[in-house]
């Protein structure tokens, strides 16, 4: 069950090195679920407001899964999984995102690890649709 998020509540850190956060997903033994979105996209902070930010104050998933965002054409360079920097439509380009929003999962090596959720249509069916992912990411790193 997610509950509002209170709006000084946590915030969906801002991915800037794929590297670092591989190291630290690998340690934790979780995926990285990367939340590509745009400034201009209300969907995107819909779904940052409204799901992903009520999900990351239940333990279960913050125990689960390292989640970033990845502002494309507004971030500054992304260290990637190969330790090279990019601008951050770079890494949009590399993985294939052209529509916003687009959750991606990764394991440590950069691999994606479940079915991308693209797009967002209602609240419950984006909570069902990334439980799910959610359960077939942690699956396949096991």
């Amino acid at each position: 069950e997610l509950e509002e998020a209170p709006p000084d509540g946590p915030s969906i850190q801002q991915l800037q090195s794929f590297q670092q956060d591989s190291a630290t997903a690998k340690a934790r033994g979780v995926p990285i679920l990367v939340l590509f979105c745009s400034f201009w996209c209300e969907h995107c902070d819909v779904l940052e407001q409204q799901v992903l930010k009520p999900m990351m104050l239940n333990a279960k998933y913050r125990e689960r899964i390292l989640l970033k965002k990845l502002e494309v054409h507004s971030d500054p360079t992304i260290t990637g999984f190969d330790g090279r920097q990019y601008r951050s439509d770079e890494i949009g380009e590399m993985y294939n995102v052209d529509l916003y929003t687009t959750m991606v999962f990764f394991d440590a090596n950069g691999r994606e690890v479940s079915q991308r959720i693209v797009g967002m249509t209602l609240v419950e069916q984006v909570v069902d649709k990334l439980d799910s992912a959610i359960d077939e990411a942690v699956q396949a790193l096991n």
